[in-house]
Formats: structure tokens, C-alpha cells, sequence
């Protein structure tokens, strides 16, 4: 079979007969700023169409120092649209400037995250977008390292030193506690996981009001000591939907037996029922802030630039008023 010789800029630019630097100003984006003709523009797109012609992305990224990618990095739940969400709003913001993700999760392993981050810099990401691990074992200080010389933006965690786009989750984690306060709910559980914003907000909150903070890892926990509590704060939406199936098959009721609040206000909570309570974290809007933010960094912007959003409580028909507080 015959090989046929890849064609280069030079042939494109030979067959559409225009200069070299005509097709590599087209080719790289600037024919606005450097006034070439819109006829000169259309001749050169069809020809590159009509000869398959892919440009050498290596070649333009040498050329340029730049590759128009950003790293992007989770913890983890891709399979949940809280983070597909997110990454809608980071992809249509990087979409607008013709950036394009290079994107991968750490399973919460701060090994396979410094694993994914340095291969990431091998393919000469542009700035890294990255959902750190967090706890004890952590990369924040190799994120803040690697930031002297590639741009890199938090989401939902704060690292002192560095960009953010982050919800207000301890915030929050009030409204939600409070709510259930508010409601004359004074044996309260939390539900889920511990280390996090919310749940300190949820402790905090407890504390203040002098309740003895409970706290169960799961719905199979929680449910058979259910009767003992009049509510429950459900870290995530996806723990409230689990304790709905579950309660139902018990015979408990939402609200009558046990009132319920979650979290992030996930889509399927407008089906169920009772509609439940829930406090709503920006999904696509953090996307599409992180997104910026890098861009702004790429393009000298300040390395402790922020976004902060601050969650909203809806109230929904899960939690059952108890009595009046004050008369």
C-alpha cells in the first residue's frame, strides 16, 4: 500500500495560495489581529478540509509554550453529576479561549493524585485544575511547590497559598444544623463522613445549643437506632435517597417518624417524596469560576485570586415542626 506524505502548513498554504504566514496566522488564531480577509480565512479552512490535514500539535505547542490543555483532577464520584456538574462549567469556560481538559481521578489516594498530577506536567499542561485529597497524608505542599511554576487552582478546598473556586461548606453545614434547631429538634444525628466542613459546622452548631452530638457512618448504622433521634442531617443527597428506600421498607415515615435535611440539592431530590430538605452547594457555576480563574493565572493573574459561594438552604417538606421556639 502506498504511503502517502503527510502534508504540512507550507502545502496547505501552497494549495490555498496564500503566504506561509497567512495559513500559520489562521492556523493559530490571530487572522482577527492581524487583519486577514475573511475570503483568505475561508480558502485556507477548506483546504485544510479538504486535505485532512491535522496540524502538528507538538509542533504548535513548541512554537507557542503553550499546549492548550489544563490538567483537571477529582478525589473521586465522577459517576455522580455533583462532579459532572462542576465539569460541565469548567469545559464550557475553557471551550470559549480553546482549551481543552486532560482529565483524571485519584480514588482519594494521595499516591495515584501525585501519580496523575506528574503526568499531567510530562504532557505540558497549561495549569492544573485539581479537587485535592485532603486529611492527614496530603499534597497541599507539593501543589503549592508546583505552583511557582504552573498555574494551579483549588476546588472546594482551600490551601493557603494558592487559587480557589470553592463552595462555603461549613457555612452550610450551619444553615442545614440550625434549620433542624429552628424546627424545635433537639435529638439530632448526623450522618456520613467525618473531616469535613459541614460535619465540623454540624458539631459546632450542636455544641452551642448544648446537644450531645451524634454521629453514624451510614443509613445500615443509623436506622436501627433511628427511634431515639427526632432528626437527622444526611451528609449528601445520594445518604438521603438510601435512607428513604430503607425507612419505607421499615415502615418509618418521612417526616412523621424521623425528619431528614441532606446536601448539594442533586437533581433527583424533586422526585422524591416527601420532597426533602436540602441545602445546595454551585456545581456548574464553581466549574466555570475554577476555569477562569486558571485562565486569569495563565495570563499573569494574581496566585490568591478566589471564588467563594456561599450554599443555599431549601427547606422542603421533610423536616417536621415540633414546636414553636420562642412562644
Amino acid at each position: 500500500m502506498e504511503n502517502k506524505k503527510r502534508l504540512t502548513l507550507k502545502d496547505i498554504a501552497a494549495k490555498a495560495g496564500v503566504s506561509l504566514t497567512a495559513a500559520s496566522m489562521f492556523l493559530n488564531g490571530k487572522a482577527k489581529k492581524y487583519n486577514l480577509a475573511d475570503a483568505t480565512c475561508e480558502r485556507i479552512e477548506q483546504t485544510m478540509r479538504d486535505n485532512n490535514f491535522v496540524p502538528n500539535f507538538h509542533a504548535r505547542a513548541i512554537a507557542s509554550k503553550q499546549t492548550m490543555l489544563i490538567g483537571v483532577l477529582i478525589y473521586g464520584g465522577i459517576e455522580t453529576s455533583f462532579w459532572l456538574n462542576i465539569l460541565s462549567g469548567i469545559e464550557e469556560a475553557l471551550a470559549i479561549k480553546n482549551y481543552h481538559m486532560l482529565f483524571s481521578v485519584s480514588h482519594s489516594s494521595p499516591e495515584r493524585e501525585l501519580e496523575s498530577i506528574r503526568f499531567m506536567c510530562t504532557k505540558g499542561v497549561d495549569g492544573l485544575i485539581i479537587a485535592p485529597v485532603s486529611g492527614t497524608v496530603n499534597n497541599f505542599d507539593y501543589l503549592c511547590e508546583l505552583d511557582k511554576t504552573l498555574p494551579v487552582v483549588t476546588m472546594n478546598t482551600r490551601i493557603e497559598g494558592l487559587a480557589a473556586a470553592y463552595n462555603d461548606n461549613y457555612t452550610g453545614g450551619r444553615l442545614a444544623s440550625e434549620f433542624l434547631i429552628r424546627r424545635g429538634h433537639r435529638k439530632i444525628a448526623f450522618m456520613g463522613g467525618l473531616g469535613f466542613n459541614r460535619t465540623r459546622a454540624f458539631f459546632d452548631v450542636m455544641l452551642e445549643n448544648h446537644i450531645e452530638p451524634a454521629v453514624f457512618l451510614n443509613v445500615s448504622d443509623f436506622l436501627p437506632q433511628s427511634g431515639r433521634f427526632t432528626a437527622v442531617f444526611c451528609f449528601s443527597d445520594y445518604q438521603v435517597l438510601e435512607l428513604y428506600n430503607e425507612a419505607a421498607s421499615r415502615g418509618i415515615k418521612i417526616p412523621e417518624n424521623i425528619s431528614v435535611i441532606g446536601y448539594d440539592n442533586m437533581n433527583f431530590t424533586s422526585l422524591l417524596s416527601p420532597r426533602p430538605a436540602t441545602v445546595e452547594q454551585y456545581k456548574k457555576e464553581l466549574g466555570i469560576a475554577a476555569a477562569e480563574i486558571i485562565l486569569e493565572r495563565i495570563n499573569g493573574g494574581s496566585r490568591l485570586a478566589a471564588r467563594k459561594f456561599t450554599p443555599i438552604l431549601h427547606e422542603g417538606e421533610s423536616v417536621k415542626k415540633i414546636y414553636t421556639l420562642y412562644g
